[in-house]
């Protein structure tokens, strides 16, 4: 929440006339108008030229079409595969049971929270949306989870209301995609330095999962700090 400074104060607005914009709220309308109007003009004539370009590319053999090699790289890096097809197990309603640990060697702190899973454009992504209290406070996180044919790589973007950060991590599972292990890195806010943490999501059946989480140290040494078992409502 942002404050002012001691001793500012908020200029007094002006006074509507019968419910009308006052001049200067007009003169800001018409500004912000303005510049929106440029910024589409612009990309509508960036998006013209680009075209006419390529196209006077391909006249002049200069840019030939893509061959049916490249045509069927697209079109392999674009289409939902055997790692996708586990995003349908996760969805529907869990019960998140979470355990969080500050320190090794300590007891973990046991919060109760609710997981909403979705499948995303046809099959290609999974989204979770989880609600509850955690620590004693309101807590409200996002993930979408993919696949990336391209990397070869299981992915996963993070949001939550305890921060203003975008965790990205990315990784491997097991043969059977039932162990998936992913690292990502952050900035302690604390001493400012990078942290890593390891992620290994466990599937033990069809309505249970298990999501671990490991800090790992500057000697290599994992500090597992959290653990939610996911079971299916």
């Amino acid at each position: 929440m942002k404050r002012l400074r001691r001793g500012c104060t908020l200029p007094s607005p002006a006074p509507a006339d019968k419910g009308e914009f006052s001049d200067v709220t007009r003169r800001r309308i018409a500004v912000k108008r303005t510049v929106v109007t440029i910024i589409a003009l612009a990309a509508l004539a960036a998006t013209i030229a680009g075209g006419v370009y390529a196209q006077e590319k391909a006249k002049t053999g200069e840019q030939p079409p893509m061959s049916p090699e490249e045509m069927a790289a697209w079109q392999k890096a674009a289409t939902p595969g055997p790692h996708h097809q586990h995003f349908a197990e996760m969805a529907g309603a869990w019960k998140a049971s979470m355990k969080i640990w500050m320190q090794p060697g300590t007891d973990p702190m046991i919060s109760e929270t609710k997981a909403v899973c979705e499948v995303l454009m046809d099959g290609r992504y999974c989204a979770e949306r989880i609600e509850g209290n955690v620590m004693g406070m309101p807590f409200q996180g996002m993930s979408i989870a993919g696949y990336d044919n391209v990397k070869g790589k299981h992915t996963m973007v993070w949001i939550d209301n305890m921060g203003t950060g975008t965790i990205y991590s990315e990784g491997d599972c097991s043969d059977d995609c039932t162990v998936e292990t992913q690292f990502y890195t952050y900035k302690d806010p604390l001493t400012m330095k990078e942290m890593k943490v390891k992620m290994v999501s466990r599937k033990i059946d069809a309505n249970k999962r298990v999501l671990e989480s490991y800090m790992i140290g500057e000697d290599g040494k994992e500090f597992k700090n959290m653990e939610v078992t996911y079971s299916r409502m």
